[in-house]
């Protein structure tokens, strides 16, 4: 699953297994092939991305979208 995550000064795209999502409603773990879904993510929430190579890697956000398509997710930031 391609992963793109924007913000308005840099752009940055990784090749993941999975993501998970504190949004305003609750959690979600996002694998290739969910059904496409619009989120609002929740500010300074931690968010986890699982590489294709099975490194994970956690950060938190300054809160933004978060697309999802079967095959890829556009995470925009706010900042």
């Amino acid at each position: 699953m391609q992963l793109t995550i924007l913000s308005p000064t840099t752009k940055k795209e990784l090749s993941i297994a999975w993501i998970d999502v504190q949004t305003t409603v609750g959690n979600f773990v996002i694998q290739r092939g969910h059904v496409p879904t619009l989120l609002i993510v929740a500010a300074h929430q931690p968010l986890t991305i699982c590489l294709a190579n099975g490194k994970q890697e956690t950060f938190d956000t300054p809160g933004g979208i978060l697309e999802i398509t079967r095959t890829k997710a556009l995470l925009l930031l706010n900042e």
